[in-house]
């Protein structure tokens, strides 16, 4: 079965909204705030509920960037997210300015939120060498990244097939 979620882009002042994560078999990574869609939810509720939760913030303003397709054996952290197909819709989004980041109910794995400098994520999705990267991001989520930040990619649908 196929299950849309919802992921928030969000960025001031040259910095990047992240979900900071940890676990055993992954070690510390980044990931876009969101999550999936539930039964009677529009993509925005879910939007708007999502970024509550993670990060204690109600979103004036969303957008949507793109959407992606993920399926979880294509990706190295299946092992947390098993047999999953998904399409996310990724919104641009501007949070109220009266608010600052507090996670109100953590996701598995959630130790924190940072903001991450552009610059700085630039620099670790260009390093070769994983171990000298600043920051760790899931494939899909360094991919992503990639695709916007580096590579200028601006496309609506963004479907990758790692399976071959």
């Amino acid at each position: 079965m196929i299950r849309n979620a919802v992921r928030a882009w969000i960025v001031e002042d040259d910095k990047m909204l992240f979900i900071k994560k940890s676990l055993p078999d992954a070690g510390i990574y980044y990931v876009l705030p969101g999550g999936a869609q539930e039964p009677d939810e529009t993509l925005e509720q879910s939007l708007q509920r999502e970024c509550l939760e993670e990060l204690g913030l109600k979103m004036i303003d969303c957008k949507l960037l793109c959407i992606r397709e993920y399926i979880s054996r294509n990706y190295e952290y299946s092992l947390i997210m098993k047999e999953v197909h998904a399409l996310d819709f990724i919104y641009r989004c501007i949070p109220d300015s009266h608010m600052a980041p507090e996670y109100l109910q953590a996701d598995i794995g959630q130790i924190g939120i940072e903001w991450l400098s552009i610059n700085e994520i630039k620099r670790s999705l260009m390093q070769t060498d994983h171990r000298l990267r600043k920051y760790t991001f899931p494939r899909t989520t360094h991919d992503l990244l990639q695709e916007f930040l580096i590579e200028g990619i601006k496309e609506i649908y963004l479907g990758w097939d790692f399976g071959h």
